[in-house]
């Protein structure tokens, strides 16, 4: 049996990600070809768009601590319980989110930056965004991590919610939303009561209509059973599997897997401790929200547990999935949950490994009876985690899953489909890296279909240099194209332990996580991002083409989307659903930028339409007072002008009497023309305008010429 290292690490440790190869936030990046040719695809495929809708596109707060280079942006917490414009929370990993009755996104904790911003720091505040205002409010805990890193826990009365109560920093906590919307949170790593970190195991709940929290299970300290200094945790206990008793509790935990069924939390493994070394564990629980008991539902009480699976789509009692954390979970139409992948054991043979698996399993909450769905139940040939397998683009197929993971995004869809969005895992040929591939899972059918993203975690440099030759962190980079509005092209950046939301529409919301940026520098993220289903408006058209016009022009603005209003700017900017509503024809007299979008009730707001009019001005030319005649075989200056004050050139329309050329001296230019005979020469003045005034050609002039004297 080949044994892990005695220590579990925290994801965050794990695969040392904020390191950057290139450590530098100029880094030029282009995509191979063939993810070009993907992402292009993706455009026809998608059944939703990416916009991005607040928080930095661009990491610029980067600090060297311990020879790595940790980026990311600071707090920005205005009043406490008062959203606005700038508001914006720190970046973070492993916060805890939920979605509440009024359609509220919740975001508690983390481990990132605070409102100084300069140091990794476990968090304890909470945060609340209305999508309606597409605004952020501070709503608890504290802006500042304090000189120990994050703040202790208040706890209060078990029981007995108070405004003083409010659980201690932390990350990778699991969370729940009830059937009144009153919000869940248990354990994580993060602080205790008396400031001591490690693996904790209280449940908490939080009233959004008091903003009361209430500590309602578990211990306040993280007691004395250590794997080392700060990977201290309480021990579960079990009790009688399937017995409810006031006395049961899980363990300490971190990054455990929860879904909520029949009014009930349910939570299944993560990272726990046992005396002298933290591990995965495998356990299952349920908390009766009715009762206020635990009941130990069924896995091992040990480490080192390889899921037991079965037959495929078969479920069983005897079936299990194996130790692990950081797995992603889901609840379906009839309340069945879903796991998928995560970090955990796995049999190769006749050892066991932990590394990061691709198994996808059903757990029916009224047998008590779990199923393996799809995925590997082994290790890959080469003792590895399996790539993804991604077919085509948009088209699901038996054969597609997704490569090994952790730390994945999750949601269910009002259709009954589960979405995956990134983690850290392996693309499809094998690399590991921060993944930011889009997939969908339809249960009816038990197949996954590939939706967007790259297949690849590969980039490479201007120079030409890739993260997997210099031994970097891989993951492809943000594109987030114009902030609030949707593209097909737009896409988060690599990343893991975001945290997530479903509102009542059905849009996906993220947040944050580890990952990459714009510029392809990784670091603690706290970009927010919507994943929108529903149709966009089609896109305005103009009455009049842009371009360069000598008069003013009238533009009218057009969309075929049934009940839509056109917003539109003049200014340039990208116009909002706040913007000017076009309501009749506009007379452009001047240069202008004409930027549109259709806004209609049920749909996404369309792509913005752009047309430049060029409106140049007129211009005259002048010749200056001139003799009535002049003896040929001589030279005369032409001197006309333009109001313009643009250089005038000239040409002869009778080229035996007279003939004109420009000549350059090293003080100044001039146009000469040559009397050759007698007769009329006849001169024609011209300007050819610029990108502000129109061309114009003066009358011809007629200069009589004498013959020689």
């Amino acid at each position: 049996m080949c044994v892990p290292s005695h220590v579990r690490t925290p994801a965050w440790l794990r695969h040392d990600r904020f390191t950057s190869f290139a450590q530098s936030n100029q880094v030029f990046l282009l995509c191979f070809s063939a993810l070009l040719v993907a992402l292009c695809a993706a455009a026809n495929a998608q059944t939703g768009e990416w916009a991005w809708m607040g928080g930095s596109s661009i990491l610029t707060n980067c600090y060297q601590i311990e020879n790595q280079l940790v980026c990311g942006q600071p707090g920005v917490y205005g009043t406490l319980g008062i959203a606005a414009a700038g508001n914006t929370p720190g970046s973070r990993e492993g916060a805890a989110s939920w979605t509440d009755r009024n359609d509220n996104l919740w975001l508690f904790g983390g481990w990132g930056f605070d409102a100084d911003g300069a140091t990794l720091v476990n968090l304890d505040d909470l945060w609340r965004f209305d999508p309606s205002m597409n605004q952020w409010a501070w709503m608890g805990g504290s802006s500042a991590a304090g000189e120990k890193g994050g703040r202790r826990g208040v706890y209060g009365t078990l029981g007995t919610p108070a405004p003083g109560n409010i659980p201690g920093s932390r990350a990778g906590s699991a969370s729940w939303t009830d059937r009144n919307g009153n919000l869940w949170l248990f354990g994580g790593y993060g602080y205790d009561s008396d400031g001591t970190i490690g693996l904790l195991n209280d449940l908490w709940e939080f009233a959004p209509s008091t903003r009361e929290w209430t500590w309602m299970s578990g211990s306040r300290t993280v007691g004395t059973a250590c794997a080392q200094i700060n990977y201290c945790g309480q021990l579960g206990v079990y009790g009688t599997q399937g017995s409810p008793a006031a006395a049961n509790v899980p363990g300490g935990r971190w990054s455990p897997e929860s879904w909520i069924s029949g009014g009930d939390l349910w939570l299944f493994g993560g990272v726990g401790v046992i005396p002298g070394m933290t591990a995965d564990f495998n356990d299952l629980w349920r908390f009766s929200l009715s009762t206020k008991e635990w009941t130990w539902m069924g896995g091992g009480r040990s480490i080192y547990v390889s899921g037991v699976y079965g037959i495929l789509r078969t479920p069983a009692a005897g079936n299990f999935p194996g130790d692990r954390d950081s797995a992603a979970g889901w609840t379906d139409d009839i309340g069945n949950f879903w796991l998928f992948g995560g970090y955990g054991w796995q049999l190769y043979g006749q050892d066991g490994y932990d590394g990061d698996l691709n198994d996808l399993w059903e757990f029916d909450p009224s047998t008590n009876e779990w199923a393996w769905m799809g995925g590997s139940s082994t290790w890959a040939p080469s003792n590895t985690p399996w790539p993804g397998f991604y077919g085509k683009l948009g088209e699901p197929a038996a054969g597609n899953s997704p490569g090994g993971r952790e730390n994945a995004a999750s949601w269910t869809y009002s259709s009954g489909k589960f979405w995956l969005f990134g983690g850290w895992g392996f693309d499809s040929a094998n690399h590991p890296g921060e993944l930011n591939d889009l997939w969908q899972f339809n249960p009816p059918t038990d197949e996954w279909a590939w939706m967007g993203g790259s297949e690849s975690v590969v980039f490479v440099s201007r120079s030409g240099s890739s993260c997997m030759t210099t031994g970097g962190i891989c993951g492809q980079p943000g594109v987030y194209g114009t902030l609030n509005y949707p593209a097909a092209k737009n896409a988060p950046g690599g990343r893991d332990e975001a945290a997530t939301w479903t509102d009542s529409s059905g849009n996906l919301w993220l947040f944050g996580g580890d990952g990459f940026d714009a510029n392809g520098q990784i670091g603690a993220l706290n970009d927010l991002w919507r994943y929108q289903f529903k149709p966009s408006a089609a896109t305005p058209t103009f009455s009049s083409p842009a371009g360069t016009y000598l008069t003013r022009q009238t533009v009218r603005i057009s969309d075929t989307t049934p009940g839509a209003e056109i917003r539109y700017t003049l200014d340039g900017a990208a116009p909002t659903s706040a913007s000017t509503k076009y309501t009749s024809a506009l007379s452009i007299a001047k240069t202008t930028t004409v930027n549109a979008i259709a806004v209609a009730a049920g749909d996404l707001n369309s792509a913005m339409a752009t047309a430049v009019y060029t409106i140049l001005k007129a211009q005259t030319i002048t010749w200056p007072k001139m003799a009535s005649s002049y003896p040929a075989k001589t030279s005369l200056t032409l001197q006309a002008t333009a109001s313009s004050g643009l250089p005038v050139s000239y040409t002869s329309d009778t080229l035996k009497v007279c003939t004109v050329k420009e000549t350059t001296t090293k003080t100044a230019t001039k146009w000469v023309a040559s009397l050759l005979e007698a007769g009329n020469c006849t001169i024609t003045a011209s300007q050819a305008g610029n990108s502000v005034y129109a061309p114009v050609k003066a009358p011809p002039k007629t200069i009589k010429v004498t013959a020689s004297q």
